[in-house]
């Protein structure tokens, strides 16, 4: 993301290092606006979580999952790698099997829509001089389309990593957002067609991502080190080796955001005007909540682990802030 900052502050140093040579045509009233460009995203971390338990928890993979948290199968074994204490029918279930993922920066379409009303031929003297509001919608989307091998996790999902999964990874193929935001503007005073500005907003965005999920065991049991000291070990390996776990869907959050934004319009008439506006946008995190994400089949079987149907399992993922830059070619029409 650093190799975008650099070119957008020469763009802003240009356009205020430009202004005090430009003259005035502003118009004051009401206007509407339009927006096309595009959005530059920043890359982003993301952690996963579910109600999931141990492997050896599932009915499917272990009907003798009851006698698990009584059999000491928690020593380490002989490799010296300590697994997480099983938990197969107490609460809480999940609470510590988070799993963690990166992902790079992204590019996308960015488009929108605003009315405002300028303060543009005040009185010199009023504090108002200059100065627009605007209430503003814009589209966004952010292409990844990126897989990422899952590179580490806690708990149930750091065993899963280490006993028996041979290739996990997460995808995100892109984020869009639909967003409505309160902007205030600072236009610099001009006698020409060249109008520059300076900007703050803050607002909300509905936010979608679509994403995926694969977590493939080793088809090999031999290979599998899931059911360490337990009875029927070599029975839990048999059954899971060469399953798999698979989640597509999309996921949604509202953020909160706040938005810096520059520009400058050129006036073609006394009543339309043709400009290039930046942003820079912050959001907070994403959290998609518990339960929108779904892994059916659940290590090849159907998503809960028990036969009768109960204790179905469900996650969720959470992102840390979403920001990025935005460039757009802005047409104004004056009323």
């Amino acid at each position: 993301m650093n190799k975008y900052i650099s070119p957008l502050l020469m763009l802003v140093i240009a356009t205020f290092v430009m202004a005090s040579g430009w003259a005035q045509a502003r118009s004051e009233g009401f206007y509407i606006s339009s927006d096309i460009g595009l959005n530059i995203a920043s890359g982003i971390e993301t952690t996963g979580y579910s109600n999931d338990r141990a492997s050896v928890c599932d009915e499917y993979t272990n009907p003798m999952y009851r006698e698990v948290e009584d059999s000491g199968a928690v020593d380490a074994p002989t490799n010296g790698t300590k697994y997480s204490e099983y938990n197969c029918t107490g609460p809480n279930r999940g609470s510590t099997g988070d799993w963690h993922n990166k992902f790079d920066s992204a590019t996308g379409i960015l488009a929108g829509a605003a009315v405002g009303y300028s303060f543009a031929k005040q009185s010199p003297n009023s504090p108002l001089g200059g100065l627009r509001v605007e209430l503003e919608y814009f589209y966004r989307q952010s292409n990844y389309d990126e897989s990422a091998a899952v590179p580490s996790g806690e708990g149930e999902s750091g065993d899963k990593l280490q006993q028996e999964i041979v290739r996990a990874t997460d995808r995100i193929d892109g984020i869009t957002s639909h967003n409505l935001f309160g902007n205030l503007y600072y236009d610099f005073a001009n006698t020409s067609r060249f109008t520059p500005y300076i900007g703050i907003g803050g607002g909300m965005g509905a936010t979608d991502m679509a994403y995926s999920s694969v977590w493939a065991r080793n088809s090999d049991a031999s290979k599998i080190d899931t059911g360490y000291g337990l009875p029927n070990a070599s029975d839990i390996r048999q059954n899971l080796a060469g399953t798999v776990s698979v989640a597509e869907t999309t996921l949604s959050d509202t953020l909160w955001g706040l938005q810096v934004l520059f520009g400058v319009d050129y006036a073609v008439t006394e009543a339309m005007s043709l400009g290039l506006k930046g942003r820079w946008v912050r959001f907070n995190s994403f959290d998609s909540g518990q339960g929108p994400l779904v892994w059916d089949p659940l290590r090849g079987h159907v998503p809960n682990l028990r036969r009768d149907g109960s204790e179905p399992v469900a996650g969720g993922l959470k992102t840390d802030n979403i920001d990025f830059f935005g460039i757009s070619v802005n047409m104004k029409y004056h009323f």
